[in-house]
């Protein structure tokens, strides 16, 4: 594990990357920044391709990141929304605090369908840089934030511990506080958050997960990254990413690790990293070990596995 003074100089980095992309949020119309800049493939089995249109302000912040970390000098490989996989050319020599080979993963904004009818919710930048080793299965993350755009609340962990606070335009945090699950353990206390929102997610899985949802007491219909930080910070205590791509899953599941969230994939395997930008992933998160085996049995009982859902896209 990375220590806490190898990380910090990673998360002020990633902060003020955040805080700057808030900036370029603010700055930007909503009419400019809902532009359709590019269309991705539709082919089903390609990246993204349920969601092909790229906005403005998905490309300025993803070109942001990537122009920054080249200009920092920064050994990197980007796996993120819209250019997919992506290695970076240092212009310059590091710091030396920034010196070592990492991967950056991002999802440059996430919430774009919303922001384009301009309704302000759910509107995230999330952003993880991992190590980069010779062997990928044992990469870790340095350091992951995740902030709401809307209002400059920010989710974010170094090494060791994950925060809350509200962000500002330099990247300073602002009434930080450690954050930490709750201590739920019972399904019918449970609030649940999975993605339902688009219908080819909507009634593929209510029907899918139909067994669970019954059973607890409140169900968020959002996700990406922001979902495995509603776990870490208390409002949600179940979070199902289910069929979530590359970029949604490592920014958040960092923040919600370091938290002390339990975290396996659907068959109650550890998440190891991986750098196949394309994949998608079935992964459980919970606030207590307790509700954690409730859930992976309910799974298991009524055959749900890793790969649940994912050969509908292929």
């Amino acid at each position: 594990m990375p220590s806490r003074d190898s990380s910090t100089a990673w998360t002020a980095f990633a902060l003020r990357l955040a805080g700057e992309a808030v900036t370029k949020v603010d700055r930007l119309s909503r009419k400019s920044g809902a532009e359709v800049v590019e269309k991705r493939d539709g082919t089903p089995g390609s990246h993204r391709h349920w969601d092909t249109e790229t906005l403005r302000v998905d490309k300025e912040i993803e070109g942001f990141y990537s122009a920054e970390l080249a200009d920092k000098g920064i050994d990197a490989i980007m796996l993120s929304e819209e250019v997919g996989r992506l290695k970076i050319e240092p212009k310059t020599a590091p710091e030396i605090a920034l010196d070592r080979p990492v991967y950056f993963v991002s999802d440059p904004f996430d919430g774009s369908l919303l922001y384009k009818r301009n309704i302000p919710a759910f509107w995230y930048t999330a952003l993880a840089i991992y190590t980069r080793p010779g062997r990928l299965e044992v990469a870790e993350p340095l350091t992951a934030v995740v902030v709401d755009l809307s209002t400059r609340l920010v989710q974010y962990c170094d090494s060791l511990t994950s925060y809350e606070g509200i962000l500002d335009a330099f990247g300073k945090v602002e009434s930080r506080r450690l954050i930490k699950p709750n201590a739920t353990k019972e399904l019918k206390d449970a609030f649940l958050e999975t993605y339902m929102m688009k219908p080819q997610f909507l009634y593929p899985t209510s029907e899918i997960f139909k067994f669970l949802f019954t059973r607890v007491k409140f169900i968020l219909p959002n996700g990406g990254p922001c979902g495995f930080c509603d776990v870490a910070n208390g409002r949600i205590d179940i979070y199902l990413a289910h069929k979530q791509p590359h970029n949604d899953v490592y920014p958040g599941l960092a923040v919600a690790e370091k938290a002390g969230c339990v975290i396996t994939t659907f068959e109650g395997q550890p998440v190891k990293f991986d750098d196949n930008v394309e994949r998608r992933y079935n992964v459980l998160c919970t606030c207590t070990p307790e509700l954690h085996h409730k859930v992976l049995k309910l799974l298991a009982d009524n055959g749900i596995d890793d790969k649940a859902g994912l050969e509908q896209d292929r």
